[in-house]
């Protein structure tokens, strides 16, 4: 037997949890062949893994690089950090399905999120068809409940009527049937906050005979957070689906002490047999558009009503009234279309240097930008983020995208989470902070996410499955992406194979494109 390629002398960590151990890959085709002591036998390329931990590919469970690798599918931010598969559709916002007559609101809605692209297609299918072949990672695409609201009424803030409701279940089933991991929702952004749970249940019931996932941006991650844990809870009881709940937090001081009780929740509900786990980013700080800061009612009537708000003076006062009193000086511009002179600067700095209210510069900056400016905001506590990174039950998800030192995704500032989120794990949380073992990281990064996705041959490093594997130095894998500094790439990570193609070669990427669209029907 002579192998494609063989990885050997690496110290071997397989997802599972179990200790590493010493050993050689053997790989042919776009299957890992054998794993042993298998240095004797021949193979047309050698990869000395000395050192060196050899493992699953990463799989980032949360992420929105579906609005940015249609621009370029090397996904370079993300396979330099060892991500293989990206979950996409999150919070709510998927580019699919697209129909004729709500086009350009679902495009005015999402221009934040970097879609640089051409909207030409319709069916969710569709959408995934254009990027088989492009692509330098898998993706696990899953639907956004918000575009699917948005296709069969709008920006309406009401229930709705028996005909939309039944046009937005004919879409999700339509999107699940062509392979689908489940539906996202989005619930403090509009329209998705505009759903009552009642609508929610009636949608996640069409999840469960597929074997599709619940997962959800739930409704408050500061105040209300509780009730939004009970609520993602009631829904997954009352669908009888499984239910994910993204970037699992404690948003804003005053709400810390509700971790705790968040947690337990979580582990009540398990307990009592829903199948509900969460996930999370390894950053003190989120990232979303600025216009998050305003009530979601304003959005009612679409984005473009808002702009017009926002050119005329009288109308801005009374949307100033409606912002929040915070500390401004923790909310950092990351990326301003039209006037870039102001990402990295704070809301505070900004209010300061035009001798206005940090409200006032809010809504200038959205004036300025067209409501595609984005923002990232420092509101955890670094202990809650360890305590839930503790959870046996906790994946790892960037919330990022796939993004590109240069070019049209190498814009703005960025959070650094885009470039750096599973070497931050690695480096702080494993080797600097130890709240985890390599082994418990790993296993949060790959086979944990890989089983909550019914996709048994990824996430693990056994003979049989997909050869989606990385290798990577311990002592040296370092994130470089910074708050001011984002578009760089990490440190010690040498080897990225996807589907048994070198990705990352010597830390270089190759230029290969062997990423597939998953399918939950293939899972």
């Amino acid at each position: 037997m002579t192998f494609d390629l063989l990885i050997r002398n690496g110290t071997i960590v397989d997802g599972s949890g179990n200790a590493a151990f010493a050993g050689d890959v053997g790989i042919s085709g776009d299957r890992v062949a054998a794993i042993g002591t298998l240095r004797e036998t021949p193979a047309h390329e050698v990869i000395d893994a000395t050192g060196q931990v050899v493992c699953p590919g990463f799989i980032d469970i949360h992420s929105h690089s579906d609005f940015t690798l249609p621009v370029d599918g090397r996904a370079e931010s993300k396979v330099h950090q060892g991500v293989t598969t990206e979950v996409v559709g999150m919070c709510g916002i998927s580019p699919a399905p697209l129909v004729k007559e709500r086009r350009d609101e679902l495009l005015e809605y999402a221009s934040f999120l970097h879609p640089l692209f051409q909207w030409q297609w319709h069916s969710f299918g569709e959408f995934y068809d254009r990027l088989q072949g492009t692509l330098s990672v898998n993706l696990a695409p899953v639907v956004g409940h918000g575009t699917l609201r948005v296709a069969a009424m709008g920006f309406a803030r009401r229930p709705p009527g028996p005909d939309e409701a039944q046009r937005m279940q004919q879409l999700l089933e339509a999107a699940l049937d062509a392979g689908a991991f489940g539906m996202s929702t989005g619930l403090i952004y509009p329209p998705g906050s505009f759903a009552a749970t009642a609508e929610l249940i009636d949608l996640a019931r069409a999840l469960a005979p597929r074997g599709a996932l619940y997962f959800s941006h739930i409704r408050s991650e500061g105040a209300r957070l509780l009730k939004a844990i009970d609520e993602a809870i009631e829904i997954g009881i009352q669908a009888q689906v499984p239910v994910q709940i993204a970037h699992f937090k404690a948003a804003g001081e005053k709400n810390w002490p509700k971790a705790v009780p968040a947690i337990e929740r979580v582990e009540k509900a398990r307990q009592q047999g829903l199948d509900v786990s969460a996930d999370m980013y390894p950053y003190p700080a989120s990232s979303t558009g600025l216009g998050a800061l305003l009530p979601d009612d304003v959005f009612s009537a679409g984005v473009e009503r808002v702009l017009r708000q926002l050119e005329d003076p009288a109308a801005r006062g009374e949307l100033s009234r409606l912002l929040p009193e915070r500390d401004y000086a923790t909310v950092l511009l990351a990326n301003c279309p039209g006037a870039k002179e102001l990402e990295g600067q704070s809301i505070a700095e900004v209010a300061s240097t035009w001798q206005t209210s940090p409200q006032q510069a809010v809504l200038q900056v959205l004036r300025l930008t067209s409501c595609q400016s984005t923002m990232i905001s420092f509101g955890m506590s670094e202990e809650n983020l360890k305590l839930n990174l503790a959870q046996p039950w906790m994946s790892i998800g960037s919330d990022g995208y796939a993004l590109s030192p240069s070019g049209p995704l190498g814009q703005g500032k960025p959070h650094p989470r885009s470039y750096g989120t599973f070497p931050r794990v690695l480096q702080r949380y494993v080797r600097e902070e130890k709240v985890l073992t390599l082994e418990q990281a790993i296993h949060r990064m790959t086979t944990l996410p890989a089983n909550r996705l019914r996709l048994w041959d990824r996430g693990r490093l056994i003979a049989g499955v997909c050869a989606d594997v990385v290798v990577f130095d311990p002592a040296q894998i370092q994130e470089q992406s910074t708050f001011v500094a984002p578009h760089r790439f990490p440190l010690g990570i040498s080897t990225v194979l996807v589907n048994g193609k070198p990705v990352i070669r010597e830390g270089h990427h190759t230029g290969r494109r062997p990423g597939q669209v998953l399918t939950r029907l293939e899972g």
